[in-house]
This record gives C-alpha cells, sequence and structure tokens, in this order.
C-alpha cells in the first residue's frame, strides 16, 4: 500500500539530487571562465604595460620631453 509513496518519495529525491548537481557544476563552470577571464585580461594588460615600457628610452633628455609632454596633456 505504501509502495507506490516510497518511489515517489525516491524519485522526488533522485530529482532533487539531480537538479543540486546540475546546480553544483554550473557554479563550478562559472567560477572558472570568471577565472580565464581574469588571467587573459591581466596577461593582456600586462603585454600593454611591456610594450609601453620599452618604447621608453632610457636617454634623460628623452625621458624629460616624454614627461613634459605628458603634463602637457
Amino acid at each position: 500500500m505504501f509502495g507506490w509513496i516510497k518511489r515517489t518519495a525516491m524519485w522526488a529525491a533522485g530529482l532533487a539530487a539531480l537538479l543540486f548537481a546540475a546546480w553544483v557544476a554550473g557554479r563550478r563552470d562559472q567560477r572558472q571562465q570568471f577565472a580565464i577571464d581574469a588571467a587573459e585580461s591581466y596577461a593582456k594588460t600586462r603585454k600593454e604595460i611591456d610594450d609601453v615600457e620599452s618604447s621608453i628610452d632610457d636617454d634623460p633628455t628623452v625621458l624629460r620631453e616624454w614627461l613634459r609632454e605628458r603634463g602637457k596633456q
């Protein structure tokens, strides 16, 4: 008599577990994607900084002119 109630409860628990597992997997994927995006953004910014630093000459006269132009902006 109560066999169908037990089966229904087991099906409901199984469905709830399946939905919870899918939710947890989605959260994990979201965190991984955020970490990848942050690393790519850091790499891009670092490359831009390195490119600017390599384009600046070590000659004091050039550096003085660069600072003067930057101050005018």
